[in-house]
């Protein structure tokens, strides 16, 4: 109940004040998949939520649900996955598989942070792995603007700019082909 309130007050939000419009919403399969995309604010996982009809799981590394009790029960109970990223995390790992075996839908956030000046950073290569084990494709998702409104280095947000979330083709991944992410990301962005 509490995460469909939310996404209510958040799709509000994200209409009203920063005009989010969504494109490819057809490229996301019925069954399990993972949603890969750039991570350019504290917005993200709600501008990916806010676009889908139905629910969403993420993956967030461990001291968030400890920085704040608050926080730490919220997130928790919006769908939100506690990963360890300092140490092989099986019982993480094994949630978010579980889910996407389950027919569910994982946004995870390959560059690992946000990015710092907007461009696509580094993907670490723990993305392909989910893909691998629960047998799911891999959709690439684009955010743009949401670095312009909401940069990594400010508290809260500077502008109400226009945010767009763009779903790309499914990829099937391996270690050996991560980069087909970032290539995807900037051929969605071109569009």
């Amino acid at each position: 109940m509490l995460y469909y309130l939310v996404i209510v007050i958040c799709r509000l939000l994200g209409i009203v004040f920063w005009r989010v419009r969504v494109f490819g919403r057809e490229n996301i399969p019925t069954g399990g998949a993972v949603l890969a995309s750039n991570h350019q604010s504290y917005f993200d996982p709600a501008l990916i939520s806010i676009t889908l009809n139905r629910p969403v799981y993420f993956l967030a590394r461990q001291e968030l649900f400890e920085a704040n009790r608050f926080f730490g029960w919220l997130i928790r109970n919006l769908n939100t996955i506690p990963l360890e990223r300092r140490t092989f995390d099986s019982t993480g790992l094994r949630q978010a598989i579980d889910v996407l075996q389950k027919d569910g839908l994982l946004i995870v956030f390959p560059e690992g942070t946000r990015t710092s000046d907007g461009e696509i950073g580094k993907i670490r290569k723990g993305v392909s792995l989910l893909g691998e084990k629960a047998h799911v494709p891999l959709v690439p998702t684009l955010i743009d603007g949401a670095y312009d409104a909401w940069p990594r280095h400010h508290k809260l947000p500077i502008r109400f700019s226009p945010i767009t979330v763009r779903f790309g083709p499914p990829l099937r991944l391996d270690k050996t082909n991560i980069e087909t992410i970032a290539d995807a990301w900037r051929k969605l962005k071109q569009d």
